[in-house]
């Protein structure tokens, strides 16, 4: 498909490649907002829609069969910048590079190609990934900022005035790679609803695509028990942000890495909700967040101490920029 522009300016173009999975795409959007507010830049969306069987194929591969940057639905003018995150945007983040070799290019997360490819990868500090051109980060990159969650609280602040404060935000995720949300999870994540419910709290509850409809049904059921729960389905505009905002906790399941730092992004009070599996590599996340946030395993607690918000997409997004200069100046 062709980008989605953002209002023209004379600023250079930087595009930012993914599925179109939220997840994914806020990772990467995350970081060239930040690149942005360092250097004025065009960010443009650019999403790939690959056929279920092409998209099943590994990324050399993709490559090997499509090669042009039409054959993902891009067109000029060609960037200057490009950033990618997920599997899909590594293809066209090689033929990017094939149309113009001048192209910085970009990766988050561990490609699992040779990170030489890109001009720089971003990769999170658990997945132990190392090179030249390789910056670690504790988690992933995101699009939270104090000034976007101040906007939408107010946008929202009609539907939080109506939950009473203290409220506790619950990000909910579900099934991944590593990490299972069992019938006990899912169980015991309830009664920590309904203990905060019972202690005085008002709740905002957001599922992601992760979780399980059955889970789902059962948060609804609460939301229709209790007046001060806000339940997001999915319809309407998503008031993830306005949660954040509104919270004076948050608690997330640990399956998450960008929810545990978008949350660690606020400087409030972080708590895991426990899912099935081994932490393996995420004991590493779970230990900075400890560190850095305080974060720890809910054990029945509401409350903790402020720190200073998570900045590692800030972090990053001069990493970025150190990054093309030097190239820059090589290429000079």
């Amino acid at each position: 498909m062709t980008p989605s522009y953002t209002p023209e300016t004379d600023a250079p173009i930087f595009w930012v490649i993914s599925d179109g999975r939220k997840g994914i795409e806020n990772q990467a959007l995350g970081l060239a907002e930040a690149a942005g507010r360092i250097n004025p830049l065009s960010i443009q969306r650019c999403v790939i829609n690959n056929k279920s069987a092409f998209k099943a194929a590994s990324p050399r591969l993709q490559f090997a069969l499509k090669s042009k940057i039409s054959d993902y639905g891009l067109s000029h003018p060609l960037p200057e910048f490009a950033i990618g995150c997920g599997r899909q945007a590594i293809a066209p983040l090689l033929a990017l590079k094939k149309a113009n070799p001048h192209i910085f290019t970009a990766y988050i997360q561990d490609p699992r190609v040779d990170a030489s490819l890109f001009d720089v990868v971003f990769a999170p500090e658990h997945d132990k990934l190392s090179g030249a051109n390789v910056e670690t980060m504790i988690g992933s990159p995101n699009r939270v900022t104090r000034e976007l969650i101040v906007t939408q609280t107010v946008q929202f602040a009609e539907n939080l005035s109506k939950l009473p404060m203290p409220r506790i935000a619950m990000l909910i995720g579900g099934n991944s790679k590593t990490h299972k949300l069992s019938k006990l999870n899912h169980a015991e994540h309830l009664r920590a609803a309904k203990r905060a419910i019972t202690e005085g709290y008002s709740l905002m509850i957001t599922p992601s695509r992760r979780t399980p409809s059955w889970a789902i049904e059962d948060y609804k059921r609460l939301a229709s028990d209790y007046d001060a729960v806000w339940l997001y389905t999915g319809e309407g505009e998503n008031p993830y942000f306005a949660f954040l905002g509104g919270a004076e906790s948050i608690l997330v399941t640990e399956e998450s890495t960008n929810m545990l730092t978008e949350a660690c992004a606020t400087g409030k009070p972080v708590f895991r909700l426990p899912m099935s599996g081994e932490a393996k590599k995420f004991k590493q996340l779970y230990d900075a967040l400890e560190s850095q946030c305080g974060v720890k395993l809910f054990d029945g607690e509401f409350t903790g101490e402020d720190y200073n918000p998570l900045n590692e997409t800030e972090r990053a997004a001069e990493k970025f920029w150190a990054h093309a200069e030097r190239r820059l100046a090589l290429l000079n």
